[in-house]
């Protein structure tokens, strides 16, 4: 709600020239903005893909966290927004077929696929995504911060070096993806609810409190064809078939 003064709506407080982003009563938070997500990119769902340099390969036994926010724009049957040269690791978001979310892992062999339904962001709006995998339960997801438990499968190790497609090119992502990041740490409810924020979104190292292996911002000039990892190792993106317009403001 914003202040007035009068008949003036007061969005941004300042202290001198500086903006005043937090007020608080005690411990109450009463004014806050969300985070600055800069730019995102938009796969078009033709032939869109992007390559890492090195693979991200979690084994069965680690702990991992795969969080990224998605915005429909149009109505693809299957948005594969991480997958491997191993057609059996990946996580696709799926319209109009069940299930809707599916993360498989084949890594170790014996493919483990967990799955959710009613899930559907295909309203071309933001929605965060959250998978978290504590060995050894099943994968579970949050969406939009809200828990919905696990997919009915553990986590079989990974080897995860595409992203926007799978790995003979079959299925292509359709919309904007941001922040996506990939950490082998141990996640929660409650970490998933931190950086979604009630939809504002918060910054992952803020809540993370540690640099994510991966970490794609996306915050890029239009165009730009290799996209820095901003985590903490060297492993950055190599675009192919994005036709421009692809990087926009979230």
């Amino acid at each position: 709600m914003p202040i007035e003064l009068g008949s003036t709506d007061i969005t941004t407080l300042k202290l001198g020239s500086t903006d005043v982003s937090q007020v608080y009563l005690g411990s109450t938070a009463l004014l806050s903005s969300g985070y600055n997500f800069g730019n995102y990119i938009l796969a078009d769902g033709v032939n869109d893909r992007g390559d890492m340099t090195t693979t991200w390969s979690p084994n069965r036994f680690t702990d991992i966290v795969v969080s990224f926010w998605f915005k429909s724009s149009g109505n693809g049957t299957i948005n594969m927004i991480i997958g491997g040269s191993d057609l059996g690791d990946y996580i696709f978001l799926r319209d109009g077929a069940t299930p809707n979310v599916r993360l498989a892992s084949n890594a170790a062999g014996a493919g483990r696929r967990a799955e959710w339904n009613n899930i559907n962001p295909f309203d071309n709006d933001w929605h965060h995504f959250y998978f978290y995998y504590i060995n050894p339960a099943d994968v579970q997801l949050v969406y939009d911060g809200v828990n919905k438990g696990g997919g009915g499968a553990n986590f079989n190790g990974w080897d995860i070096d595409i992203l926007f497609a799978r790995g003979n090119n079959t299925f292509f992502t359709q919309g904007g993806i941001d922040d996506l990041i990939m950490d082998t740490r141990t996640g929660s409810v409650s970490e998933a609810q931190a950086l979604y924020n009630s939809g504002a979104g918060a910054n992952p190292l803020t809540v993370l409190g540690s640099t994510p292996d991966i970490w794609y911002k996306f915050d890029v000039a239009d165009g730009t064809t290799t996209i820095s990892n901003d985590g903490s190792s060297s492993n950055d993106l190599t675009l192919s078939n994005f036709v421009t317009p692809y990087i926009f403001t979230h």
